[in-house]
């Protein structure tokens, strides 16, 4: 079994000393065998009456021995513990943590658990303005965050301290503690065993979907193996089941490819390319803008499987909202294999290709107009800490700016392997919805309201919305509606699925605001839905 190591964060005199003196109080009672590595020598010492024989302290800084895998594999071999506890040394590059556990030498012994940084409130803003990059790094690598030495008469100076470190990293566990001069309050017990808890108390939606997922697993292992037992006493209905399960991986089969290749375009445009460079490719004037988001998918072919994640790296990188908003939805269409791919799907009829880029790009255009003249000011991504820069650990890292291209790509690699998983989970549930949608509900019911003058493109745009087709291949759908529905509502299944379906949504919920998303999904449905309703009756 892998050695877990636990790394405790922050600046000299933080109090790290003092709260791994109070989580060993906590195991004093356990039988797990643990080894403290303190590679800082602070003011205060490690507790005597908290050492025991299954509890070790090594001073490494004593020993001069550096913080490198081969010392972190000579403890893991010498004492065989179940937990390694690291005092890090604040003045340390918070990368070298990540950087040592991708070593194979480590990983065969030990696995990361958390990261959790400690934060004096009284010297924080002193510490922002003088070693800014240090504190942010350690703030933004760290899975949990003490903020220490907290007193009531700071009042406006905590405020401001704890929305800054909000800032630098959404995802931690904030806690502020009041601890004076190595003394734990009793109020400030509390709030330190929370911190140190194995596992949040709380049920996060990510366990929740992990969950799920094995629930999900172990029903389909059951019936597998039920159905291999060719009994004639037991007889199951797998119908239902397999429909289900076809449908979810054919979902996931087709959307994956796409969606990689969505976030390693948007991990080279974070890694490779400047600000600067992005800001000048998006015109900052509306109207140039608008025109390069409308036509910039024929440069850029991505489909709106993959289209989330790029829209949301140019927001991080600056661009006006509107404006990205706007090559979100025209991208997946104007993409020169989704207009190839229509064109095929609807062999004798050119036209429905041309209206489909032309639907597409006019509401597209007008939902961007509608965004700019009624402007979105709460939304995360265009908060102060986060326009210019993407909140990913490897991003938020400090860096030398001499790595050269093997180091951006290696960036590029692990910038795109969290997104992968951040956004992954979304469009796991999305595919999970759609198939459950589709087995359950039957296909005469879409069927007998199309019939139904006026109610034909609503229940189009809604199969759209609820099946979740890729852009590149949900042509060839669309076509075996061809004879049950007029071409008005064809074009609402092939212009409004690109643009908002249930996978999309649920990624769009990871990366910005909910009341945005409903503001914008609300938008973007009525927008095309009155678009389609009157200029299909003038055109087609």
């Amino acid at each position: 079994m892998k050695t877990r190591v636990d790394i405790i964060t922050g600046f000299l005199d933080s109090g790290k000393t003092t709260y791994i003196n109070f989580l060993l109080q906590n195991k004093m009672k356990s039988h797990e065998k643990i080894v403290v590595l303190q590679f800082e020598a602070g003011e205060i010492d490690m507790d005597c009456a908290i050492q025991q024989e299954n509890i070790i302290f090594i001073n490494a800084l004593a020993e001069d021995r550096d913080f490198d895998a081969q010392y972190l594999e000579s403890i893991a071999d010498k004492f065989s513990p179940d937990k390694i506890i690291i005092e890090y040394n604040g003045m340390y590059e918070s990368q070298r943590i990540f950087t040592l556990f991708e070593q194979s030498v480590v990983r065969k012994k030990c696995v990361l658990g958390n990261i959790l940084c400690v934060v004096d409130a009284s010297t924080f803003e002193v510490y922002m303005n003088n070693l800014g990059e240090m504190l942010k790094n350690q703030i933004a690598c760290a899975d949990r965050i003490v903020l220490n030495k907290v007193a009531d008469s700071q009042g406006k100076i905590l405020q401001n301290a704890e929305k800054r470190i909000k800032e630098l990293n959404q995802k931690a566990e904030l806690f502020t503690v009041e601890l004076f001069e190595g003394e734990c309050s009793e109020a400030a017990k509390n709030d330190y065993a929370d911190a140190i808890s194995e596992t949040a108390s709380r049920l996060k939606p990510s366990n929740a979907f992990v969950g799920v997922f094995l629930l999900f697993a172990l029903v389909y292992l059951f019936f597998s193996v039920a159905r291999g037992l060719n009994a004639n006493a037991i007889q199951f209905d797998f119908s239902g089941f397999q429909d289900f399960y076809m449908i979810f991986i054919s979902i996931l089969m087709q959307t994956f490819p796409f969606m990689l290749v969505g976030l390693f375009v948007s991990s080279i445009i974070q890694v490779f390319f400047s600000n600067e460079a992005i800001v000048k490719l998006f015109p900052k004037k509306f109207g140039l803008g608008f025109l390069t988001a409308m036509f910039g998918g024929l440069f850029l072919p991505v489909c709106e499987c993959a289209i989330v994640p790029v829209m949301t790296g140019l927001v991080k990188k600056g661009v006006a909202l509107p404006i990205a908003i706007t090559f979100m939805l025209a991208a997946p269409i104007i993409n020169p294999i989704v207009i190839v791919s229509t064109y095929y799907a609807f062999p004798g009829h050119p036209e429905i290709a041309i209206f489909r880029v032309y639907f597409g790009l006019v509401i597209a255009l007008v939902v961007g107009i509608l965004l700019m003249i009624f402007p979105e000011t709460k939304v995360a991504l265009l908060e102060e800490a986060n326009t210019l820069t993407c909140d990913c650990v490897y991003c938020t890292m400090e860096t030398s700016g001499k790595e050269g291209v093997r180091g951006k790509l290696r960036q590029m690699f692990l910038h795109a392997g969290e997104e992968f998983f951040n956004a992954g989970k979304f469009l796991v549930i999305g595919a999970f919805l759609t198939s459950l949608i589709q087995v359950i509900v039957p296909m005469d019911v879409f069927l007998e309201l199309g019939t139904k003058d006026g109610l034909s493109l609503v229940v189009m745009m809604a199969m759209a919305f609820l099946f979740s087709v890729c852009s590149t291949s949900d042509a060839f759908i669309a076509r075996s509606f061809w004879n049950s529905f007029s071409t008005g509502s064809i074009m609402g299944f092939l212009v409004f699925g690109p643009m908002m379906d249930i996978k999309n949504l649920f990624m769009l919920f990871g990366s910005f605001r909910k009341t945005f998303v409903i503001k914008l999904t609300l938008m973007i449905t009525f927008v095309a839905f009155f678009l389609l309703y009157f200029l299909t009756f003038i055109l087609i």
